[in-house]
């Protein structure tokens, strides 16, 4: 018997409960036929026995819960699978109706999640526990959630990381052979970003995906790294070569800059920037918006770089 918690210990491998399971099977099925293929060959669990063997080298490309689980023990995703001709793994912690709007999300609590299948995806509800990956391509899909930190067994794992606009993680992200991350925030969300640039934050907050906010945003507090004032909101991602893989855009009202030595790199900020510290700097990146300096001094210590763009606005002392 393994160890876990659950009210009930039913397996079922054909759909039983209509409204809760049809076409959540294959989001992106097309027709009919594809959308029986995706039940038959999906795993809808009620228990932890069941979820463990599902997302097993011996289970199936896709398996969706019915309600809350609890294991006491880790939980691995393990193999290679494929829909459409493609590597692809899910684990669906919703319900939703004919019209694909979820109707109920489900927790999953284990006390570590460990990925080893590549294009493994959590869609909906909540993963409360850590997650480990050590495969390509992990993602958080629509509406999930990571209630604990994400560790990712190298660079490239976390470069071919994708989280949508409408996931979230509550802890951090950790590279384990990057020294830079242990000193980073990198960040999935707004309440996440706006920690990260607080004085309270980090001297570098790298964000994976776009975010837009209606309240303003404040970077604050003064940081060093090699031993000089830095700040740097990084809107992109990398490869070992430092080559930008992805740019991403940040969208606020307004962006107030307190940090000496802040620098924009990599994709844009959407919205005006208003800057009461020495040293800012856009590289490699664009501000879609004004820039305003509360002083002369302040514009004058302005670091210009041929590769920062200020767009569809103006650089001036207000």
């Amino acid at each position: 018997m393994s160890a876990c918690k659950s009210a009930e210990t039913t397996t079922e491998e054909t759909t039983t409960e209509e409204v809760a399971t049809e076409e959540k099977k294959d989001e992106a099925a097309t027709d009919s036929n594809e959308e029986v293929d995706a039940v038959t060959t999906a795993s809808i669990v009620t228990d932890g026995d069941a979820l463990i063997s599902g997302l097993s080298t011996e289970g199936t490309w896709i398996v969706a819960t019915l309600n809350d689980i609890e294991l006491s023990a880790e939980l691995i995703v393990d193999g290679e699978f494929t829909h459409r001709e493609a590597l692809d793994r899910k684990l669906a912690l919703y319900t939703q109706d004919e019209d694909r709007n979820i109707t109920a999300q489900f927790t999953l609590t284990t006390p570590k999640l460990i990925v080893k299948s590549p294009n493994f995806r959590i869609t909906g509800g909540t993963v409360k526990g850590d997650v480990y990956v050590e495969a390509n391509g992990f993602k958080l899909d629509k509406a999930s959630t990571v209630d604990g930190d994400i560790y990712f067994a190298s660079k490239e794992q976390l470069d071919t990381f994708v989280a949508t606009e409408t996931s979230a993680v509550t802890g951090k992200l950790v590279v384990a052979d990057v020294d830079v991350v242990t000193t980073a925030s990198i960040v999935t969300d707004v309440n996440s970003l706006v920690n990260g640039l607080s004085a309270d934050g980090t001297w570098i907050v790298a964000v994976l995906n776009n975010m837009s906010t209606k309240a303003d945003i404040l970077v604050d507090g003064q940081f060093v790294h090699r031993d000089e004032p830095a700040r740097k909101l990084a809107l992109y991602t990398q490869d070992e070569e430092r080559n930008i893989t992805a740019s991403f855009t940040l969208e606020a009202p307004k962006l107030i800059v307190k940090s000496e030595n802040f620098k924009i790199q990599g994709g844009t900020f959407k919205g005006d920037v208003y800057v009461e510290a020495n040293g800012f700097r856009i590289q490699k990146g664009s501000v879609d918006g004004n820039v305003y300096f509360a002083s002369q001094e302040y514009m004058d210590s302005m670091i210009e770089d041929e590769t920062g763009s200020v767009t569809g606005g103006e650089i001036a002392v207000q």
